[in-house]
């Protein structure tokens, strides 16, 4: 059996911390060989989500002609996941090893190369995916059997309606303004791929943009305390202690947020002292907006485009 190359990927599982959930699943990995060269099927094709919590989006999901299977859409982790039972049922072949670092421990995950990951008529072939328990991401979105990540949906350009429930897949470009959006950033001196990176403003602060991760994972914007103490020089109004201690968290209430032009008021924000490794400073949930244009051909997103 051939072992791929020890993959150091991040998790970030909000689940075990009395904070509101935030970064649901989040991968961060450092500088991936491709595994495999993926092959693209690109239909202009619609297809209907289920929307759980108001945030999280769960699409029907065919793997190597079986299913269709409950996966999680989730721009926030780089690579695809499937659950061990998935993976047994699929017998999938084994390439690799990979080691999965979370919130409370570290543990080595296998990789295995998928044949056909499919949604809809929107195909990718040959795709490498991360097999995984899930169960902290499960306790809340019970029955799903994996994770769509950037590495399937750089593929394609999306739009994301969350008002209507669907997703386009290489569909006409809406009108709107153009922002742009980094697919690669650095951390620990090593770069990290799959991203979906975007500058943004917090209003309340005023020190200027701040690189924050698009996540459809995420349930409120977050900040990490990388460099805490250059984004929060000041107590801001409205805020509120949420714990105390070194992993405590404290929340912004009626925070508004920039990117481009738009804007969106009266949040709540997170604010955690935990540490996290993390390539951004934070966390931009998509689900914000009313819908979502994400060009990963163009590097760029449209925040509420218009059709």
């Amino acid at each position: 059996m051939p072992t791929g190359r020890h993959l150091p990927v991040r998790c970030c599982c909000w689940l075990r911390c009395p904070t509101p959930v935030c970064g649901l699943f989040i991968l961060t990995a450092l500088a991936l060989t491709a595994v495999l060269p993926a092959q693209v099927k690109q239909p202009n094709d619609t297809v209907s989500f289920r929307l759980r919590d108001k945030y999280l989006i769960l699409v029907q999901t065919t793997v190597d002609g079986a299913g269709p299977f409950p996966f999680l859409l989730d721009t926030g982790s780089t690579h695809t996941v499937i659950d061990p039972g998935l993976a047994q049922q699929l017998r999938t072949p084994v390439i690799g090893e990979t080691s999965l670092v979370t919130v409370s421990d570290i543990h080595n995950d296998r990789l295995v190369r998928l044949d056909k990951v499919r949604v809809g008529n929107s195909e990718v072939s040959e795709l490498g995916a991360i097999i995984d328990k899930l169960d902290e991401v499960k306790l809340r979105a019970p029955g799903i059997r994996g994770v769509l990540g950037e590495d399937f949906l750089s593929q394609f350009d999306i739009l994301i309606d969350y008002r209507g429930r669907t997703l386009r897949f290489d569909g006409d470009v809406p009108a709107g303004e153009r922002c742009r959006i980094e697919t690669a950033g650095r951390y620990q001196d090593m770069p990290t791929t799959n991203r979906l990176l975007v500058k943004a403003q917090i209003m309340d602060v005023g020190r200027g943009e701040v690189q924050l991760q698009l996540d459809t994972g995420a349930k409120l914007p977050e900040l990490f305390p990388i460099r805490y103490d250059t984004i929060t020089s000041q107590p801001w109004a409205g805020s509120m202690a949420f714990t105390s201690g070194p992993n405590g968290t404290s929340i912004h209430s009626h925070t508004t947020i920039r990117v481009g032009s738009a804007l969106v008021r009266d949040l709540d924000l997170v604010q955690s002292r935990r540490g996290v490794a993390f390539d951004a400073l934070g966390l931009l949930p998509a689900a914000i907006f009313r819908s979502i244009y994400i060009s990963h051909s163009g590097g760029y997103v449209i925040l509420n485009p218009t059709e």
